[in-house]
């Protein structure tokens, strides 16, 4: 078989780069999975932090409630000297 039947195997040897030199394009590549981990670090900590601040913006609300029925309860039951006090009481926190 002669050379020829398979192309690009008889280039001559000056035509062939070898690179000595660090090459002068950019390497962006990488950059890239660095860059996309900083970005998802970024957007997970940004929702962890506004997740906690709803989380306790909620607490907060349920603690008020929680502090308004109790605030209700204890107006309720008054001196308790009576009995119709107690039943008072004891109607209000059926409610």
């Amino acid at each position: 078989m002669s050379s020829h039947a398979f192309p690009g195997t008889n280039k001559p040897s000056q035509y062939r780069s070898h690179p000595t030199s660090p090459s002068l394009k950019p390497r962006h590549g990488r950059w890239y999975i660095p860059v996309v981990a900083a970005v998802g670090l970024g957007f997970g900590a940004y929702n962890y932090y506004t997740q906690a601040q709803a989380r306790r913006e909620f607490a907060i609300q349920e603690e008020e409630k929680r502090l308004a029925k109790n605030r209700e309860l204890m107006d309720a039951y008054g001196n308790k000297e009576s009995l119709h006090d107690v039943q008072q009481a004891l109607d209000m926190y059926g409610r």
